[in-house]
């Protein structure tokens, strides 16, 4: 087992571990977090209809990766610490991916995610997800090389920032059950919001 590469200052609450059937060190990132390295580990995280962008400078190798739950806030407010909406973990993960050595004309990016995974989410919640971030990379010209989303099933998604390959596995069993509880309560969250105000979404 090698030391744990250490994480970039901003970066230190985030959950790291070794893993020793792939020997090497994993970051694991929950909903709402966002995670830049410029070091040879794993990025990880488990997906429902939540979008999780894989970037990075292919030059400089630097890159993370973001896992946000709505394009922006329901109610119309804003908060730019609220790394659970798409504008502002997108905003994060390419400002961070540049405040460490990135240069914005060399980045590309995986996208995942976006999955309709839980019938209770009427509402499309993945659907909206691609449509935001699909149009996001697009205005901000950001090359998507490959993209995984929009299934019927969870995902759980590994990424090499310095080598940017990304592979993904289909979520079963207990962990696909952890998943559809999330979205379930994640629909009680907005139907709260619906009671006061008409969703809207980019």
């Amino acid at each position: 087992m090698q030391s744990l590469p250490q994480a970039l200052p901003q970066f230190s609450h985030i959950m790291r571990y070794w893993d020793a059937s792939r020997n090497v060190h994993v970051a694991q990132v929950l909903p709402g977090e966002v995670y830049v390295t410029n070091s040879h580990e794993l990025v990880t995280t488990l997906l429902g209809s939540c979008i999780s962008v894989c970037m990075r400078d292919k030059i400089n190798r630097v890159g993370g990766i973001n896992h946000f739950k709505l394009p922006k806030p329901l109610t119309g407010g804003f908060d730019d610490e609220n790394t659970n909406y798409g504008i502002y973990a997108m905003e994060l993960l390419i400002n961070e991916i540049l405040k460490n050595g990135g240069n914005k004309n060399f980045l590309e990016c995986t996208v995942f995610g976006g999955g309709n995974v839980s019938k209770a989410l009427k509402a499309d919640v993945g659907g909206k997800n691609i449509e935001f971030v699909l149009s996001f990379l697009k205005q901000e010209s950001i090359p998507i090389v490959n993209q995984d989303i929009g299934h019927d099933s969870a995902q759980k998604i590994y990424y090499h920032p310095v080598s940017g390959n990304t592979f993904s596995v289909v979520v079963k069993g207990s962990s696909l059950g952890k998943v559809n509880n999330a979205e379930t309560e994640y629909l009680q969250r907005i139907n709260n919001d619906v009671n006061s105000q008409k969703i809207e979404f980019f």
